[in-house]
């Protein structure tokens, strides 16, 4: 019982929505790694993601809440659990010839990344110490 107590405050702050961004930024990151892991491997297409297309689509609030009362029922699944749509870089992008690896684009989107992941993870710390603060009973 104490553990819906708990979840039920977390879920009514900001916490459940700053997962959502650093679940997305660590994917983005594992898709830009693969992408540098075969800057040379002729034929490789890059993949990427609309970043900021999955993150809205991720934080959009699930309209449809479904119950299932029977044991036969299917139960519907929130789009919040379904992967990132990878895309693949146009051929036309191609800057070696070899393949759709842009190295400095990759960097660069790697940098970017890594900037929003430390971000959204120190927000997520001081939620953390807020909330541990609120049930000590302390200020900040």
């Amino acid at each position: 019982m104490s553990n819906i107590i708990h979840q039920a405050i977390i879920d009514k702050t900001s916490i459940p929505t700053l997962r959502r961004m650093l679940d997305l930024s660590s994917f983005r990151h594992k898709l830009i790694a693969s992408n540098v892991a075969n800057v040379t491997t002729p034929g490789y297409t890059a993949k990427t993601i609309d970043f900021d297309s999955e993150l809205k689509k991720a934080l959009r609030p699930d309209g449809l809440r479904t119950t299932v009362t029977h044991p036969r029922h299917i139960p519907l699944k929130s789009s919040k659990n379904s992967p990132p749509k990878v895309e693949n870089v146009a051929e036309s992008e191609s800057s070696t010839g070899i393949n759709t690896v842009d190295i400095d684009r990759e960097m660069a989107d790697l940098a970017q990344n890594q900037i929003v992941y430390q971000l959204v993870a120190k927000l997520a710390g001081k939620k953390f110490k807020a909330l541990k603060s609120a049930i000590r009973g302390r200020a900040l």
